[in-house]
């Protein structure tokens, strides 16, 4: 159907030049069947009029519509108004997800499964995003374009109001993105949350629900040829409170390198939420050294026994990295907590005995003290590592995302 307009390489972005605030409509007589989709949680003071303004943007003479609200089950009943005020009109329905699988990225997922039109288009419920923008991005479809976003960073898109630090942070993440991605290096704003998309993109892709930016995970695993960026401007949240927090950081990068390893097909042989715990564990256990290290120096300093030193110096770190993993590599996990604080003491030590073995054996055998001491640590860690994925935590819980653009 769209063999007549020549793809460009997909990890090429094609902006499509600013229009005017209200986007034209394609004069193609023949109309295009899409279905909006609108993730929310605690919208109710934003819903209504985030769907008026869809369905005046895509009218029904030029668009086949459904839009879809898939709610979170909002404390604030979010999902009972568009029902209430939308009642009679087919185009509204609503999707109010009671599952324990909450997050922007399920959400948007079971947007998918339930919509019956071949072009998707993703937009939030904050606002945000500009609904008269939708008929630019679904043109953008209709010329060719496998995926169509909604972009902050080409001409004719911008910011309003955002503080030197939001900026500064999105355009780390941006860069993040392009270092994991490769398939997002050439695009502008890969962090968008408002695009669309043909669902031949996305049949047979497996949707990682823990991701909040689905977005990321389209480029990363989709079947596409062509993406066509369509400037806007990011418009500052009028009412209603944003959901991006610091939690929703180390979500984003927890979710960056588990694509990193899937973008690479390196999810083959190793499983990626599995490698991003590692990651995490090695950094948590890189500080708890330098941790060691101090305390050691202060315990020394008071004319202590080196070994008095090193047993302080030892216990200060482990209780270190505990904390850490606790907070931040298994996230919180469920449990008896005093279980397994004990249990991951137990495993350190395990852990410590083998580092001293392999760095004594690497010694006898002539190694350079620094490759044996390298050798050390590779066992020591190795022996901490597995088993605190089997011993300690051993669910590897991993937290819920939410909305939020970065």
């Amino acid at each position: 159907m769209f063999n007549e307009t020549k793809p460009v390489d997909r990890t090429t972005s094609q902006p499509r030049p600013a229009q005017s605030p209200v986007a034209t409509v394609d004069s193609s007589p023949e109309t295009t069947g899409v279905s909006v989709l609108i993730p929310t949680y605690n919208e109710r003071e934003n819903i209504t009029t985030v769907v008026t303004e869809c369905l005046k943007a895509l009218p029904s003479s030029a668009f086949e519509l459904e839009v879809i609200v898939v709610d979170d089950d909002s404390e604030d009943y979010t999902w009972q108004y568009p029902e209430r005020l939308f009642g009679d009109d087919p185009r509204v329905r609503v999707i109010r997800r009671q599952s324990s699988e909450k997050g922007l990225a399920q959400s948007i997922t079971d947007g998918f499964g339930a919509a019956t039109h071949d072009f998707c288009a993703v937009i939030d419920a904050d606002l945000q995003h500009p609904p008269e923008k939708l008929p630019e991005l679904l043109d953008a479809l209709k010329e060719g374009a496998d995926v169509a976003i909604g972009s902050r960073h080409v001409a004719g898109g911008g910011i309003e109001n955002w503080p030197l630090w939001r900026k500064i942070v999105s355009r780390g993440a941006t860069t993040c993105a392009g270092v994991a991605i490769p398939d997002a290096r050439r695009i502008s704003d890969p962090m968008s949350g408002f695009f669309a998309v043909r669902r031949s993109v996305i049949e047979d892709v497996d949707l990682d629900p823990q991701g909040y930016k689905i977005l990321l995970e389209i480029l990363g695993k989709g079947d596409y040829d062509a993406v066509t960026e369509v400037p806007y401007r990011f418009r500052q949240r009028e009412r209603g409170e944003s959901k991006l927090t610091a939690e929703e950081y180390q979500n984003f990068l927890e979710h960056v390198g588990q694509l990193a390893v899937a973008s690479r097909n390196l999810d083959e042989v190793i499983d990626p939420m599995r490698a991003v715990r590692g990651a995490e564990f090695a950094f948590v256990g890189a500080t708890g050294s330098a941790v060691n290290m101090l305390v050691f120096v202060l315990v020394v300093s008071t004319n202590a026994h080196f070994l008095l030193a090193g047993l302080v110096a030892f216990l200060a770190a482990v209780n270190w990295n505990f904390a850490g993993n606790w907070l931040v590599t298994y996230d919180r996990p469920s449990g008896n907590l005093l279980r397994q604080y004990a249990t991951f003491h137990g495993v350190s030590v395990v852990g410590f005995v083998a580092y001293t073995g392999t760095l004594t054996v690497g010694a006898i055998s002539g190694l350079p003290l620094l490759i044996a001491n390298l050798f050390a640590i590779i066992a020591g860690s190795g022996i901490n590592f597995f088993g605190t994925e089997t011993s300690v935590f051993p669910t590897g819980a991993t937290r819920e995302p939410v909305s939020g653009q970065v």
